[in-house]
């Protein structure tokens, strides 16, 4: 997956994620989970590295737990928001392939 949006590209708004909470971005070549804690955003190729199964269910709702880690809905590893590392579960020491980021202006941007 090399599809990496360009520097710039605005992935979605800050305001439209849930405080925590992480849906999936509309950008099209990958598909990219946009997640949020406070102020902060991160994003992560869509992907759990455990099956390849989406982090995020069919209508886009992605489980979060204790305000700190993702969670597979399939098989439930769980993902640190801030690193994208393995927590628990079946994804041992695998970790979620970030998508670098910036907030500006209330928009989650491709950095």
């Amino acid at each position: 997956m090399s599809d990496m949006p360009p520097p710039g590209t605005v992935l979605g708004r800050l305001d439209a994620l849930a405080d925590p909470g992480a849906f999936p971005s509309d950008y099209g070549p990958l598909p990219i989970l946009l997640v949020r804690k406070g102020d902060e955003a991160f994003a992560y190729v869509n992907v759990c590295p455990h099956q390849g199964r989406p982090l995020c269910l069919p209508s886009g709702r992605t489980l979060i737990s204790e305000e700190s880690f993702i969670v597979c809905p399939f098989h439930g590893a769980s993902f640190a928001i801030e690193s994208g590392a393995c927590t628990g579960g079946p994804a041992g020491r695998a970790r979620l392939k970030p998508v670098p980021v910036k907030v500006s202006g209330g928009e989650i941007i491709a950095a």
